[in-house]
Parts: C-alpha cells; structure tokens; sequence
C-alpha cells in the first residue's frame, strides 16, 4: 500500500516537459489537439487548453497544457523548442486566448455607482465601448507603465505605455493610477 502512495505522489509531482519529441499538436476543426508520446505510449488529445504560466513576462514560455478536464498534460518550457509551423500554431492559440486590444486614446470615462464606462480607440483603430466594475481593483500594472483593463465581460484592453497616452487621454484615467 505505501509503495502504492508513493507511485502515485511520484506521478502527482512529475511535470512533464513537451517537445518536438513528445508532443505533436495540430489545429483541427478549430480546436488545438494534441498527439503525446510517452514511455513508447501513444495518447489522443482531441481537445487541449493552454495557459500561460507569466502571462505577462513570458509571452512563449512555460505553457501548460490542459485537457478537457482542466487537469494538466504537460509543460511547454519554450515554444521554440518546436518547428517552425508548429510553434505557429501554438502563438496563434496564445494570441487567440489572450487578445488584448492596445488602447491608444480614451475619448470619454464616466462613472455611475460603482460602474465606469469607458469608450477607447484601439491601436488597429476600431471604437470601443466597454464597463468595468470596480475600476480601481480591475486595472492592473503590468510592469513599467504599461495597464490591463478588466471589463465585466473579463475582456481584457492594454495600455502600453500611460505616459505615452496624449494628454486629454491621461486626464481620463489619472485618478485611477
């Protein structure tokens, strides 16, 4: 029974590392499917989730991937550990799950109880209007001077740079920061 426990602690706390090596993923029918080769073992993944582990620092490394389940397959160190075509894949993946629009001007911010509306131009020039609840607690300092916005959608709007927003624009948001 106790060597039992410790097989089983021992597979709890094993990370596995995927690579070319390992792991064959492909897009299929829009979702992101996974092939993992293991100890001479084949399985199927007809459905995977990946996360960034520092979504905010490392944009390409440390990746888990999820199942179904939401339970974990497996840890992608650094996606340029794959070829080229698949590590198109995976940034495309990332890039889908993690959109953010860059904010590059703030036309109006205005505030009814415990709600702000906001309404954004993008940095690809789309018009934006959004809502935040509690704003103070939904924007986040990224690093540097660069702001993730929350919406109550659990959309997410970046600022690269809030000294780089022109002036009527950082009036806007200055009470917040």
């Amino acid at each position: 029974m106790e060597q039992k426990n410790e097989i089983m602690l021992d597979r709890a706390a094993r990370i596995i590392r995927l690579d070319k090596s390992s792991a064959v993923f492909k897009s299929e029918n829009r979702f992101l499917t996974l092939t993992l080769t293991e100890d001479g073992e084949e399985k199927k993944y007809n459905r995977v989730f990946l996360h960034r582990a520092f979504p905010h620092e490392l944009l390409w490394e440390y990746i888990s991937v999820l199942d179904e389940d939401n339970k974990e397959i497996g840890l992608i160190y650094n996606i340029e550990d794959f070829d080229t075509e698949t590590a198109s894949v995976l940034k495309t993946e990332l890039e889908r799950k993690y959109y953010s629009p860059v904010i590059s001007t703030i036309e109006s911010v205005k505030e009814r109880y415990g709600f702000s509306y906001w309404k954004i131009n993008t940095a690809d020039g789309k018009k934006i209007t959004f809502t935040m609840q509690d704003t103070y607690r939904n924007i986040v300092h990224t690093g540097g001077d660069s702001l993730l916005l929350l919406d109550v959608d659990g959309n997410r709007f970046t600022i690269e740079s809030v000294t780089a927003l022109d002036r009527k624009s950082y009036r806007k948001i200055e009470i917040y920061l």
